[in-house]
């Protein structure tokens, strides 16, 4: 085996496709720079947005802690007054669970005895019931199991009076026709 090294001889390199690749590369290159500089720019200016939004924001907020507030006049507070009652009156209205007390008069209802008008007066806290029984017995119970429920104030029988009403099979029948006044409902 015989090796031929020729150390005068200069190897051959293809500077033309040398060039082209310094070319791509530098062109490559300054693409990459010029994204970079217009991410740049666009940060710049949204910092720039930000500060002056800052800036207006801290205005705002020392003319507001800094300026007088204006003493209400009589008729604008009375006027807040009233709208404040107004809504106080209407949230405790809409408070009130009338499920709740309908329970309760199912469960005080002896047999005999039926509800057919309730009149709340929200006011005076009292709730008129008006009812038919059918004997003075069954009035004077259901009258008794009010008196002893806890969750009213008083209770007051208004009045009551012997009637004549028609049964569901058209029928006359003697009833008790009462009214009574609950206080401490509401």
């Amino acid at each position: 085996m015989k090796l031929n090294l020729n150390l005068a001889s200069r190897r051959y390199v293809n500077k033309f496709a040398l060039q082209r690749g310094f070319w791509v590369l530098l062109c490559l290159l300054l693409v990459f720079i010029g994204w970079q500089v217009n991410t740049l720019l666009i940060d710049n200016q949204t910092l720039q947005q930000n500060q002056q939004r800052v800036q207006e924001l801290k205005r705002q907020l020392q003319t507001l802690q800094g300026a007088p507030r204006k003493p209400l006049t009589e008729e604008k507070r009375k006027d807040l007054e009233k709208k404040y009652k107004r809504v106080k009156d209407l949230l405790d209205l809409d408070a009130f669970r009338w499920t709740a007390l309908l329970d309760r008069m199912e469960t005080l209802l002896p047999d005999g005895v039926s509800l057919h008008g309730f009149k709340p007066d929200y006011a005076k806290k009292s709730l008129a019931i008006t009812g038919y029984a059918r004997d003075l017995g069954k009035m004077r119970l259901f009258l008794d199991r009010l008196l002893k429920n806890e969750k009213f104030a008083q209770v007051y029988l208004k009045r009551h009076q012997r009637i004549t009403v028609k049964d569901y099979a058209a029928k006359d029948r003697e009833v008790i026709s009462f009214s009574i006044q609950i206080e401490g409902v509401f």
